[in-house]
């Protein structure tokens, strides 16, 4: 009976830890937030993602939905160059309804 609780415990921590790492950036990795407005749908996610996954160095892009109806936007980049709040209004520019506002680096892994 212990060793069905053990492993079931194991597995548990293993599933956990795999859960974690994916939050966790990896060494090197930058992370840049800020809020999105102008967003309708879908395809205006697949649309901000796709113009701002051209900015060299780009990893991941992550548009969350607030309670305010604004979104959240999280980039993460390899940590290359830094993107100013610019590059990345420069990069949905073609949308003029889109707008970023704020721009943070949220965490930096060392």
């Amino acid at each position: 009976m212990k060793n069905t609780q053990l492993s079931s415990l194991s597995k548990f921590l293993i599933i956990a830890s795999c859960a974690v790492s994916f939050a966790v950036l990896q060494a090197g990795e930058v992370a840049y937030t800020g809020t999105l407005t102008g967003i309708d749908c879908d395809e205006c996610k697949k649309t901000i993602a796709r113009s701002l996954a051209k900015i060299e160095g780009v990893k991941k892009i992550r548009i969350e939905k607030n309670k305010d109806g604004t979104h959240k936007l999280i980039v993460t980049t390899d940590g290359t160059q830094p993107i100013a709040s610019d590059a990345a209004a420069e990069a949905i520019k073609h949308a003029e309804h889109y707008t970023i506002k704020g721009w943070d680096v949220a965490a930096a892994a060392q």
